[in-house]
């Protein structure tokens, strides 16, 4: 060929190269100003404000993990705080050159297609860590060619716009490492528990293992598999020079260093009511619409040793009161017509929460059932029964097929179905079945709380309590019955017209459409001092104090002291016929306690924001009423432990003031009572109100169950209750209540009184004084022996108080009878209202 020719071939074929080069880039161009002209739409700066979902973590005030609130499982980590081999180990895994480019990696492209051409399958991604940024954030998650060139787009933008530490920060807290955890910092503290600052080189190359397929590379599920990932993890971080050999060997020989499973089950049980509560605090604080994103510490009251005793106090009294009364005890078999009756039912749908008859089947032998329990038939439904170990139910000297016996029947309430997958990945519980519990015997609840700071130390709100169960403790409104009356005696004693050593007469009276009687139908004592009416808590006394009083001076009173909810209008509100809940009334007892300076129960320490603020709730201590009247008060309350109502609390070993309560036909008992130091209240009964069983009074139901919780709550050196300077001591004629004469030849007792109300007159020595009320028993009850559970409570209705309370407070309609002193003397004005 002639060199001119040759010439102008060549000419023409480097024509033609340079022309196809401009085609190609202009081609190229086209296709990224095509796909790329609507990228305005998708802002990068605004990852700026990057707030995603976080774990808010709930502890106990000893820094036990109590429970967490959370849309996702997430602590965000600022990249000072993350281990440089913590970095290296996800650069070896996803993006070797992460540094060296600027969002593309090209040659790192060109290397992955050779090597999916060579397999002849995708065996290789190309996406660097600013791709993998823009698509978590910016894009849908579809797998299309304008999709990969909006993503090459936006990396570079990114890659503008944020520096190689933030995007990198935001990377790392962002993507899913398996089993609900997002960001490193949460997946290091399930899988090794332990913050990603505290990772070792092996761990955080396991880590770095997890983007990809977290499910199917789970260690947990495929330890083999994960095992081979780690080490191709360690040798990229040798081959680029990320961490010298000598140091990665160790692990790579090593194990994949997880952490047993009951660490990673970080969360302590047992104090579910104070998560359910926190939750609420917290979203009347920030807002329900914020609280995913919060990511606090929350720092609670609870005593997790003293929650651990209340709950088991709670247990052990409840299985002692159904071996009582027979619930869910000595089970057999159902006759035909009752069996029968259980399950006309039939398929009829039935709802959580639900009540219902069972009858008794096998025991569990369908695939995926759990062993704690025994199957059952609802109507044509299949139930599974829960009987956890431990729980109230569970007689450990008896086996589940003797404790329950087939085709029995038992009342059983339907629970919400387990989540539909475990960390397992297997379903929790298998389709087809309904989940129950047992409901045969009566609930309870038990508050416990901090005389000096308000601080609620444990909080029981039923038997066996899960996150969103009905928390008895501070949503049951229930009749307090005569644990009511301490807010009347003390409404009395705020009048300063009465005193512990006023005289009234227990006598019947007969007011508007109401004949009240006393515990003991038509059993009445004559002229008692106030002392001794509330520690035998004589209803027709409590209704006379309301009577004199004015009914709204003692619902002023009870309100000041903490009760907040609705109470009657009428004289029955001497009876505790109105309602509160066990925190309320805890509350109010607790003002008691603190000398008349009330402060509102609460159950948050601090709240600790990501930030670095920290948020501590207000006390809002206030004095509400004079603290010489709560120390007589609190005197006169003792007295019902010592010898009246509530003696079975003296086995606390310490003084205690306190006030039985067992409301109309016993569907109520309650105990509330305080040392020095600790307040509490106990309460037993059904959700939906009914007789709890025979002679199970506060008394006898109740008050054990209270000091077993205050044994776990208070462990320090006994204290007595001092008087303040404010109150005075006289001693007193036993039977009169006026002043001992000098040289009196009757016995005689000292009493307390608010300053300026001490009696003034001498009483007549006529009559022989009956013993010391505040040293030890009456002469004549240490005659009959002392109170205990067989002892009826006098002011607890019962049989023969009429069903409906008076519509109206109105003045009794017969005479008043006795010749000493007493209320019906004293003057007809009272104050209209009563000081705060």
């Amino acid at each position: 060929m002639r060199p001119a020719i040759a010439k102008k071939l060549l000419l023409a074929f480097g024509l033609l190269l340079v022309l196809g080069a401009v085609a190609a880039v202009g081609t190229i161009a086209g296709v990224f100003w095509w796909y790329g002209r609507d990228l305005a739409q998708y802002d990068a700066e605004g990852l700026r404000d990057y707030r995603p979902p976080q774990l808010t973590r709930i502890v106990s005030r000893d820094g036990e993990l109590i429970g967490e609130i959370y849309t996702q499982r997430r602590t965000l980590i600022r990249y000072g705080e993350i281990p440089s081999h913590v970095e290296s180990a996800f650069l070896a895994a996803e993006d070797a050159d992460f540094y060296r480019h600027e969002g593309m990696d090209v040659p790192g492209m060109v290397r992955a297609l050779l090597v999916n051409l060579r397999a002849g399958e995708i065996k290789q991604g190309a996406s660097t860590i600013t791709q993998q940024v823009v698509k978590i954030f910016l894009l849908s998650p579809e797998r299309t060619f304008e999709r990969k060139v909006q993503e090459l787009l936006l990396a570079r933008r990114v890659e503008q716009t944020f520096s190689k530490h933030e995007i990198l920060e935001l990377y790392l807290n962002e993507i899913y490492l398996g089993h609900g955890r997002y960001g490193i910092e949460e997946a290091a503290r399930f899988y090794f528990a332990k913050s990603v600052r505290e990772l070792d080189l092996g761990q955080a190359a396991l880590l770095a293992t997890l983007p990809k397929a977290p499910g199917r590379d789970s260690p947990l599920r495929n330890p083999e598999l994960a095992k081979r990932r780690q080490v191709h993890v360690l040798q990229q971080m040798v081959l680029h020079e990320l961490v010298p050999r000598a140091e990665a060997q160790p692990f790579i020989d090593g194990g994949l260093g997880l952490a047993p499973a009951e660490a990673r089950s970080s969360v302590t049980p047992g104090a579910e009511e104070f998560v359910d509560e926190v939750r609420e605090q917290l979203e009347a604080e920030f807002g329900a619409e914020q609280l995913p994103y919060l990511g606090a510490r929350v720092v609670t009251t609870v005593s997790m040793d003293a929650q651990r005793g209340a709950r088991a106090a709670v247990i052990d009294n409840l299985r002692e009161l159904d071996v009582r009364q027979g619930y869910a005890h000595k089970l057999k078999p159902a006759k035909a017509k009752a069996k029968a009756a259980a399950l006309a039912l039939g398929d009829a749908p039935v709802e959580v929460g639900s009540e219902h008859v069972a009858i008794i089947g096998n025991r569990p032998a369908a695939a995926g059932l759990p062993d704690d329990g025994f199957t059952a038939r609802v109507g044509s439904h299949e139930v599974f029964v829960r009987v956890p170990e431990g729980s109230r139910y569970d007689d450990p000297k008896l086996g589940l097929a003797e404790q329950f016996p087939v085709d029995a029947a038992i009342q059983v309430r339907i629970l919400p179905r387990p989540s539909a997958e475990g960390d397992d990945g297997k379903p929790a519980f298998p389709a087809g079945w309904l989940l129950a519990e047992i409901a045969a015997g009566p609930e309870a609840s038990v508050v416990v709380a901090d005389v000096r700071s308000g601080e609620v130390l444990a909080m029981i709100g039923g038997t066996d309590y899960e996150l969103g169960d009905f928390n008895r403790a501070a949503r049951a409104l229930r009749q307090p019955g005569s644990s009511f009356k301490p807010f009347v005696y003390g409404a009395a004693l705020h009048s300063r017209q009465l005193t512990a050593a006023s005289l009234v007469s227990d006598s019947p009276e007969i007011y508007e459409k109401w004949r009240p009687t006393n515990f003991e139908v038509d059993v009445y004592r004559g002229d008692i001092r106030l002392r001794e009416a509330l520690a035998h808590s004589v209803n027709t006394i409590a209704i006379k104090l309301v009577d004199r009083l004015g009914v709204d001076a003692v619902k002023d009173f009870a309100r000041t002291m903490g009760i907040s909810s609705a109470q009657p209008s009428d004289l029955s509100i001497a009876l505790g016929t109105g309602e509160v809940t066990p925190l309320e009334l805890l509350g109010g007892y607790m003002t008691i306690a603190r000398g008349g300076n009330r402060i509102d129960p609460r159950m948050v320490r601090t709240i600790s924001l990501p930030d670095g603020r920290v948020v501590t709730p207000g006390s809002n201590a206030q004095q509400v009423i004079g603290d010489d009247v709560a120390f007589v008060l609190t005197s006169m309350m003792t007295q019902v432990v010592k010898t009246g109502t509530g003696t079975k609390a003296a086995a606390l070993g310490r003084p205690v003031a306190g006030k039985t309560g067992t409301s109309a036909d016993h569907h109520d008992a309650w105990f509330a009572g305080f040392t020095p130091r600790t307040v509490a209240v106990a309460w037993i009964g059904f959700d939906r109100p009914r007789r709890i069983g025979n002679s199970e009074t506060g008394g006898r139901s109740a008050v054990p169950m209270w000091v077993e919780a205050m044994k776990a709550a208070e462990h320090a050196e006994p204290m007595s209750f001092t008087p303040p300077a404010s109150v005075s001591v006289r001693r007193i004629d036993a039977v009169s209540g006026l002043l001992a004469p000098p040289d009196a030849q009757i016995e005689t007792l000292e009493e307390y009184f608010v300053a300026g109300t001490e009696p003034i007159d001498e009483a007549v020595p006529d009559a022989k004084a009956t013993g010391d009320v505040l040293l030890g028993l009456y002469d004549d009850e240490a005659a009959t022996g002392a109170v205990d559970e067989g002892q009826p409570e006098t002011g607890e209705p019962g049989a023969g108080e009429p069903a409906e309370p008076p519509p109206t407070a109105t003045r009794p309609t017969s005479p008043r009878a006795g010749e000493l002193p007493s209320i019906d003397q004293l003057p007809d004005q009272l104050p209209d209202q009563l000081a705060d």
